[in-house]
């Protein structure tokens, strides 16, 4: 007999909510949540809408989901179930608005699967999920938390490990100390610990070994790979000091000149972290073709 649906709300990894806030109001990765849509579930947050019926989202900290943005009004729109087990996406009277696949909300609206939400500045998907798996280490995507100042860099290495089935959380930190609160709150908050640390060394200065000796003494099975945005080398020497240090592997950045020649510095410097990983190689014709248009934007 199939299982019922579960209803849940998603939101995209590039939400420009971070991962501290989106854990607050109770959305989970996919990775912890384990949610199953396909062999890979998209990348993103999830919330489930079970055990009430009726939901309010908005700014203010009452609500049952609460956001901290000032496009939100205090209490913005209203999910509620009915006895049939619909969910309708009520709005309640927000400046901004709340919109169902870009058509404002003007009565209560029954919701599909896969309806694109959007209240205030914030998107969401409404998804009813047929299958919702307890977490399981044994089949669990891999998991990156990456800190990568540079867009260009950062959208490289998180399109590439995701075509690869990595899930990827890239947090918006700036220093060490900002880093190592984000692990101490993941490892209280969350099932497991990312599987591996994609750093740009810059972040963590003046010395970044100085957290990865902290990071190998507090969380000794986690790997941390440092990039170096600007070097178009790391010389064995250099290789050498970082493992000592703790850190797992030290890469230059990724070449933001001619990108579309530096096909074979990409699939090198990626296959690097997916080996680490036990993840499946990137083949370099796949970065050629289906990543092309990705490159051409970033070169312009």
């Amino acid at each position: 007999m199939p299982s019922t649906p579960t209803p849940q709300l998603f939101i995209p990894a590039n939400s420009s909510l971070s991962h501290q806030e989106l854990a607050e109001s109770g959305f989970w990765t996919p990775s912890v949540s384990m949610v199953r849509f396909s062999p890979y579930p998209a990348q993103g947050y999830y919330r489930t809408l079970v055990g009430n019926s009726l939901w309010i989202l908005g700014r203010d900290q009452g609500c049952s989901i609460t956001f901290n943005d000032v496009t939100l009004s205090r209490q913005h729109a209203l999910i509620f179930t009915t006895p049939m087990q619909e969910f309708y996406l009520s709005d309640l009277g927000s400046l901004n608005g709340s919109f169902i696949n870009e058509q404002r909300v003007l009565h209560p609206t029954c919701l599909q699967h896969g309806d694109q939400l959007m209240v205030g500045r914030i998107n969401l998907e409404f998804h009813l999920s047929s299958v919702l798996e307890p977490f399981d280490p044994s089949v669990t995507q891999k998991l990156v938390l990456m800190v990568q100042p540079s867009a260009t860099q950062g959208k490289l290495w998180q399109e590439l490990l995701i075509y690869q089935g990595v899930t990827v959380i890239w947090e918006k930190l700036n220093s060490s100390e900002a880093l190592r609160n984000c692990l101490d709150n993941f490892a209280l908050n969350e099932s497991r610990l990312p599987d591996l640390l994609l750093v740009e060394s810059q972040t963590l200065e003046p010395n970044p070994y100085e957290f990865c000796r902290w990071c190998q003494s507090a969380y000794p099975g986690l790997k941390t790979v440092l990039t170096c945005r600007g070097r178009t080398e790391v010389l064995p020497n250099e290789l050498k000091w970082a493992k000592i240090q703790g850190a797992t592997e030290l890469l230059p950045g990724f070449r933001e000149d001619n990108m579309l020649t530096r096909v074979v510095d990409m699939v090198t410097q990626v296959n690097i972290v997916l080996k680490l990983l036990d993840s499946p190689e990137l083949k370099q014709t796949t970065v050629a073709t289906d990543f092309i248009s990705l490159l051409k934007d970033l070169k312009n």
